[in-house]
């Protein structure tokens, strides 16, 4: 594409310019220019600091005069140049501005490149050659990028790093280097001797295997290095030299095993990652931490999860001493989280985790312990605990005596039959309490005093369970409790009176086939009940007339065929009711009348044919009735519509998916009458019923005003006696 280049003059335009540069001046010509930097890519975001995106090469282009030498403020520019060629050169005219970009960005196919522009961009700042296919770079293209501060080449194909990263000058402001998803399989002694100021070095996901040279021996500054998702076997000793050093990644390699000189760098790491690997024991020296170089709050992660680690030794005496004594001297608040999730542990000695002070979260999910006793003293600040996919039968109260601070107890997919004695009894600060897919069958005793002063969680789904009580004095501040999947059939088995906190309560895929009166011992306090995907075929008068307070009940996916009259007695507050997937041929809204509050119901998948409206005529608030999956017809559906367009009628029929045909109406589908089993309303009714709208509404209305003439006349009354006794 051509275009005519652009004469801006300064006089013309000296407001604008003076007012953030909104232009950038296009280099007046008489003939036709390339339009590589379309005016509407080119954006002014301050005084001389410009967004520019152009295409093959930045010619045409130049900077207002007030920018360039001698200039009194910063001059930023940040170019994204795309589809650049591999053989690049840029012509005389494109070096000025090339000598004032501070970021670039370059994008295109070039697998053999010498980044020949680079040699103008002195300025420079930041380099993103991200995503070119580049397998290599001629020369030392970064020579005279002394202002360099972070370089980023992943997602290429770079297998040779001989050579690259040479400097005119040593770049002392290069803090950040990524060499992700490329090809490199060696790195040669002498790779980064030149970037003693670099902070973090990203290697990650390339095929690197051997460390032997020690390339990272001159890195005196690295506090980050990448070198997860290679195929490194052993560190032998690389890093042994990085004393600032912080957080080393290294998930997905094939390391077996970590040698001792490795391990002095290790024990001063904030964050170390090794898991995905192939580590069979572990030195207990590994889980010891020196604080003195750590300042402020500090949080360290020890990450040793997929590994095939069979055992957790004691820690060593000697250093946990020595590293009590170093925290108090240097005043340092350090936490710790170890990850020992999906290995293969069966033993764990009683005083594996001594040397980790102020340990908040251990995870040991997904391996084959089966007795858990460790020293509670080592878990008194613990405040996440994950012991999930394992094979515990049993919980030792000496293990958990001390755990004043747990928050988020994981003991799913165990072999637990009961919630433990004692082992809780201390427990004031649990929120989440998971027990899942465990073999517990009936809980007599929660033995949990109370949850979180913000309110608990105890999910008991997925057991054998068929009866649950939680007697008066436990169990406080418990808000949602969970037992779906289970084998209840009899709801009056789980007793909740005195759970004056609940909130929510889901009863869901169980065996419960019928409800009553007394079927229901649960708290006025609940808003939420789930008794969906059971098999309730009959639900009695006044069956949930405890649940004053319920806003959402879900009956969805049962099998009711009817509702009897005074059902729902009780339930004045109730908002939702879900009664979709049962198995109601016909409807009527009589069966409802209980529920004054209602805002929607759900009767989708009944296969209805009839849905008797009449009992809404007269209802409160609007109400949203889902018919979607049903078969009632259009005549029906076009006469309730119309009613409700109206105002005749609060009720309001709605679809999740609204459908276009010619068997729907306002995106609703129905049938035509010849396909309908029974047609029960017909014109005059309808009008009969708006009449009866009409007549109530004017009812309420002579009421209204009879109340205020019987106020006046009273009144009056009162003022004629006042005057007479005067």
């Amino acid at each position: 594409m051509l275009c005519p280049s652009y004469r801006v003059s300064f006089r013309a335009h000296g407001a604008k310019m003076a007012k953030g540069y909104q232009l950038l001046v296009f280099l007046t010509s008489l003939v036709l220019v390339a339009c590589n930097c379309p005016r509407e890519n080119i954006h002014s975001l301050g005084q001389c600091a410009f967004k520019i995106e152009c295409t093959s090469n930045v010619r045409g282009i130049r900077l207002p005069n007030e920018c360039l030498e001698a200039a009194n403020f910063p001059v930023t520019v940040t170019v994204t140049l795309k589809n650049v060629a591999e053989d690049y050169y840029p012509e005389d005219p494109e070096t000025r501005l090339l000598g004032f970009i501070t970021s670039l960005k370059i994008t295109g196919q070039m697998p053999k490149t010498n980044l020949t522009l680079l040699q103008y961009t002195y300025r420079l700042q930041d380099l993103n050659l991200t995503n070119n296919q580049i397998e290599r770079i001629a020369g030392s293209p970064f020579y005279y990028l002394g202002k360099l501060e972070t370089i980023d080449l992943s997602h290429n194909r770079i297998s040779d790093l001989e050579e690259l990263f040479r400097f005119e000058t040593r770049p002392y402001k290069l803090n950040k280097l990524v060499l992700a998803n490329n090809n490199i399989e060696e790195l040669p002694q002498d790779a980064f001797d030149e970037l003693s100021s670099l902070v973090e070095l990203d290697l990650s996901y390339n095929r690197i295997s051997n460390l032997k040279e020690e390339p990272f021996a001159n890195l005196s500054s690295l506090e980050t290095l990448r070198l997860n998702n290679n195929s490194i076997k052993n560190l032998n000793g690389a890093v042994n030299n990085l004393q600032n050093l912080k957080h080393l990644y290294l998930r997905g390699n094939q390391i077996q095993h970590i040698d001792v000189e490795s391990l002095k760098i290790i024990i001063h790491l904030e964050t170390f990652d090794v898991s995905r690997n192939q580590l069979e024991k572990i030195n207990s020296v590994m889980f010891s931490r020196h604080w003195k170089h750590m300042g402020g709050h500090s949080i360290c992660k020890i990450i040793l999860s997929e590994n095939r680690i069979a055992s957790l030794p004691n820690a060593s005496m000697e250093i946990s001493a020595r590293n009590v004594r170093d925290l108090r001297r240097y005043s340092v608040d350090v936490l710790t989280e170890l990850d020992l999730s999906n290995n293969e542990i069966t033993e764990i000695a009683y005083n594996a985790f001594h040397s980790l002070l102020k340990m908040i979260s251990l995870d040991l999910s997904r391996n084959q312990i089966t007795d858990f006793s460790v020293n509670a003293d080592d878990l008194q600040f613990v405040k996440k605990l994950n012991l999930s996919g394992n094979h515990i039968f049993q919980l030792y109260y000496k293990s958990f005596s001390a755990m004043g601070n747990l928050e988020n107890l994981d003991l799913s997919h165990n072999k637990l039959y009961e919630i433990p004695e004692t082992a809780f009894k201390n427990y004031f600060s649990l929120r989440i309490l998971n027990m899942t897919f465990n073999d517990i069958d009936s809980v007599e005793n929660l033995r949990i005093t109370r949850f979180h002063p913000a309110g608990g969680v105890l999910d008991l789904s997925n057991n054998g369970l068929t009866q649950l009580r939680i007697p008066y004095g436990e169990g406080a501040r418990l808000m949602i409790l969970r037992l779906h999947s289970n084998n209840i059939s009899d709801a009056k088995l789980i007793e909740l009176i005195h759970q004056n906190d609940l909130k929510n309560l889901d009863l869901s895929h169980n065996k419960i086939r019928e409800l009553n009166d007394t079927s229901l011992r649960i708290p006025v306090s609940l808003n939420y009940l789930d008794i969906s995907f059971n098999m309730i075929i009959r639900i009695g008068p006044s069956s949930f007339y405890r649940a004053g307070h319920l806003k959402t009940l879900r009956l969805s996916h049962n099998q009711l065929t009817k509702i009897e009259h005074g059902a729902f007695h009780g339930l004045s507050a109730l908002l939702n009711l879900d009664l979709s997937y049962n198995k109601f041929g016909y409807f009527n809204s009589e069966w409802l009348m209980d529920l004054k509050s209602l805002v929607v119901l759900s009767l989708r998948n009944n296969w209805m044919h009839n849905l008797d409206y009449k009992s809404w005529f007269g209802h409160k608030p609007d109400l949203r009735v889902n018919i979607e999956g049903n078969r009632l017809s259009c005549e029906w559906l076009s006469g309730v519509l119309q009613n409700f367009n109206n105002g005749f009628l609060k009720m309001h029929p709605v679809v999740l998916t609204p459908t276009i045909s010619s068997h729907s109406i306002e995106g609703i589908p129905c049938i035509e009458k010849t396909e309908v089993l029974s047609q029960i309303y017909s014109s005059p009714m309808m009008s009969d019923d708006r009449l009866l709208v009409s007549n109530q509404k004017i009812l309420e209305a002579v009421k209204e005003q009879t109340y205020y003439l019987r106020r006046y006349v009273m009144r009056s009354l009162v003022e004629e006696t006042e005057r007479a006794k005067l």
